[in-house]
């Protein structure tokens, strides 16, 4: 038993030192973080760092109910250094369909809750995990717009409580919003599920520039300024910027990501971001051989920006 414990022991000692390695007592850093794929490689991880000369430290996936993260996903991440950043989303994304959330609250789904939590014990390196992101927009079945704030925080409360029991101490939670609420009463805060349920507060934001009906050119800080005073103010979490970034359509894309990253370096608390750099409903990503690729890559090169290292939280 004694050997047991001080194995136990060297294992929690070694995940915190992963989390915090490098930046002890150092408060000026962020680290980098992207969505480069819906499976993530090596290779994709590589090219990163060949385009922009640093890895992306936090990698970011999306996997939907029933579903796990997949294994090779895992095993590249985590073999080139870096952390797994899992967006773990209360719906069948094929269809768009919304699980039943009652079903969770009764206990119906424990089962496949807590084999998710077990497998993600099982890598016994840190893991963030970002549930049930942007319930203040009401795009999402699982937005409180639609099943309301106080069910949103029991669901998000049920979860935590099943990996607490199995002691998944390897896990970070990111309570991750929208920048904005929509509709305007549809209020973050209202969804918060408490300081004890939350490691970091996540915050998600485009530029969608003139793509849209009903969008303009705007900046990093008009997007996310006002909830980053907001939340330094009212909540004593570090920040992550979850996902953020910016079309070429309606403005210059490369002034657009040097101011983006000049912000950052202002707002003391973001201490992570992961930048979503991929094609998707416009041109999110940064190719190298573009002005704003190169852009990228200038102010990735400050040593503000981290690709090693950990989070302290």
């Amino acid at each position: 038993m004694k050997k047991i414990s001080y194995v136990l022991a060297f294992l929690v000692i070694g995940t915190v030192i992963f989390f915090m390695s490098d930046f002890r007592g150092t408060s000026d850093y962020c680290l980098i973080g992207a969505f480069i794929a819906d499976k993530p490689t090596k290779e994709n991880i590589e090219d990163f760092q060949v385009s922009f000369g640093k890895k992306p430290y936090v990698v970011m996936v999306f996997v939907d109910w029933d579903n796990f993260v997949d294994g090779k996903v895992i095993r590249d991440v985590y073999a080139e250094e870096c952390v797994l950043m899992v967006t773990w989303e209360p719906w069948y994304a094929v269809d768009k369909r919304g699980i039943d959330y009652n079903a969770i609250l009764t206990g119906n789904m424990d089962s496949y809750i807590r084999d998710f939590a077990k497998k993600l014990k099982r890598i016994n390196k840190p893991v963030f995990l970002r549930f049930a992101h942007e319930m203040n927009g009401d795009w999402y079945p699982w937005s409180a717009s639609k099943i309301g704030a106080e069910k949103y925080i029991a669901i998000y409360r049920h979860i935590k409580d099943i990996f607490d029991d199995i002691n998944a101490d390897n896990v970070r939670w990111v309570f991750s919003i929208n920048s904005e609420n929509v509709p305007r009463e549809n209020n973050y805060t209202d969804c918060y599920p408490g300081d004890g349920y939350v490691n970091f507060i996540g915050m998600d934001g485009y530029n969608w520039g003139n793509t849209k009906p009903w969008s303009k050119w705007v900046s990093f800080k008009e997007i996310f300024q006002k909830r980053c005073n907001e939340i330094t103010t009212h909540f004593k979490k570090p920040i992550i910027i979850s996902e953020f970034s910016t079309t070429s359509s309606g403005g210059d894309k490369a002034a657009w990501i040097r101011d983006a990253m000049a912000n950052i370096k202002e707002m003391k608390k973001i201490k992570a971001f992961v930048l979503f750099n991929l094609d998707k409903e416009t041109d999110w990503s940064f190719p190298i051989d573009k002005d704003y690729g190169k852009e990228l890559r200038s102010q990735l090169s400050d040593n503000y920006f981290k690709d090693k290292g950990g989070l302290d939280d």
